[in-house]
């Protein structure tokens, strides 16, 4: 799947400090110290602030980002209980579509606003939690297909987000179909799929899970990209067991299983594959901005890329297509 140097990613809204003034600082230090070249995107019913304001904020320096619509799917899945792309309820599955055009429209004028190629990827995901059917996210994936605008493909593509599969013996929280049944559909749609660390560490409560489905995904020609998101099975600051709280590596938080090691297993085992890798991380709420540069640049700088090219200076991170 891998065009070039991967994008590094950082999921900003995970980190983001509370205070407007603060905000600009943080986006400034992102990409003046090199940590981040593109964001991931939350997505809920808009991109969460004037359209203009943020093709500013992105324009010449995040230019290889992704739009997750994970917030906006939970939010809907927890009104509803059939709300998704895998849905069997046909009123749900349609207003999963239609939730996807928005947001590719969303992500086409973000575009044209900045003039780049700000955001290349959508992330998608196969809701409803428990009642998934992967026969009807494969219909999905075809109406999506035959919807295509008629003066030309869009200019983003989708990519499965894996999330925690449902099990009757773990609670999970995503609770989505396994990878067992996404491999195939991803297949056959023509898309890759994604990882978040963290989200399949807590479908079995097994720091390893997340290793192993990489490994499988790059042997399959699938993998598209990583985000580590740390998970732990102790209560903290951030969440409880097994949340998916977005935990920072072990060195930051010690609850978290996740540490430099891991991700560096990893992103080995990702074999060169994947389109973007980065971060995903909670900060404890009362962090100043440069401490929450830092806990993201320790992530970062595991990135061999990264640390090849010096675009994570030790100061800012480091101790030592249908």
């Amino acid at each position: 799947m891998n065009a070039g140097r991967p994008a590094a990613l950082v999921g900003a809204y995970a980190a983001l400090p509370s205070p407007r003034g603060e905000q600009e600082h943080f986006y400034e230090g992102l990409a003046g110290r090199g940590i981040a070249d593109g964001l991931e995107i939350p997505y809920r019913d808009g991109l969460g602030e004037d359209a203009r304001g943020l093709a500013a904020r992105m324009r010449g320096r995040f230019t290889r980002s992704v739009i997750t619509l994970i917030p906006g799917t939970m939010a809907r899945v927890g009104a509803s209980g059939t709300f998704g792309l895998a849905s069997a309820d046909h009123d749900g599955r349609r207003a999963a579509i239609e939730f996807l055009r928005e947001a590719r429209i969303a992500a086409e004028e973000l575009n044209q606003l900045t003039g780049e190629q700000s955001v290349s990827v959508i992330h998608i995901h196969t809701a409803p939690s428990t009642t998934a059917v992967a026969e009807m996210f494969a219909r999905s994936l075809d109406e999506i297909a035959a919807s295509a605008p008629a003066a030309g493909a869009w200019s983003t593509r989708l990519v499965l987000e894996h999330c925690d599969a449902y099990a009757p013996a773990f609670p999970g929280e995503k609770r989505f179909l396994p990878l067992e049944d996404e491999i195939p559909l991803a297949h056959a749609g023509g898309i890759g799929i994604a990882i978040n660390w963290g989200r399949s560490a807590i479908e079995a409560q097994d720091p390893g899970r997340p290793l192993a489905q990489i490994t499988r995904l790059a042997s399959e020609g699938l993998l598209e990209g990583v985000m580590f998101s740390g998970a732990g099975p102790t209560a903290n600051e951030y969440g409880g067991p097994w949340a998916d709280a977005h935990l920072p590596l072990t060195e930051d938080e010690p609850t978290s299983l996740m540490d430099a090691d891991e991700v560096r297993r990893c992103l080995r085992a990702a074999q060169g594959a994947i389109s973007y890798a980065g971060a995903k991380i909670q900060v404890p709420a009362d962090a100043a901005v440069d401490e929450r540069l830092a806990m993201l640049g320790r992530v970062m700088r595991l990135l061999p890329e990264r640390v090849a090219a010096g675009r994570v200076p030790m100061s800012a991170g480091a101790s030592a297509t249908p």
